[in-house]
């Protein structure tokens, strides 16, 4: 084999691992970012937050037992916004009593709220 032939089948060997390699890190990438993604929800920030209770109202839908047991509670928070949480009816909540509830900032930027 002549050497000009030599080196030019070498090249395109090289570019041929080089662009496998560039496949390979791209899809080790991609799962990387997928596995961060889905790791964002699982850290979660809990602040017991201070408001006053707005409305109550039975459960709509979901289980029987929960429509037996559960409220539907709306509570103003000190701050101005407003949170729908669900209690317990053993927990009796009244409009305008003063009430504490948690709030958790999830890792992702989603904000839910639970009856404490």
């Amino acid at each position: 084999m002549r050497e000009e032939v030599r080196l030019k089948f070498e090249r395109e060997v090289r570019k041929q691992w080089i662009a496998r390699g560039a496949m390979a890190a791209g899809f080790l990438a991609v799962l990387v970012v997928a596995a961060w993604f889905t790791d964002l929800d699982a850290h979660v920030e809990k602040r017991q937050v201070a408001g006053v209770v707005e409305s109550v109202s039975p459960i709509q839908g979901g289980t029987t037992q929960a429509i037996q047991n559960g409220l539907s509670v709306d509570v103003k928070l000190a701050d101005g916004r407003h949170a729908h949480v669900i209690a317990e009816k053993a927990t009796n909540p009244t409009v305008g009593a003063q009430v504490a509830i948690v709030e958790h900032v999830h890792g992702s930027g989603r904000t839910t709220f639970s009856w404490k």
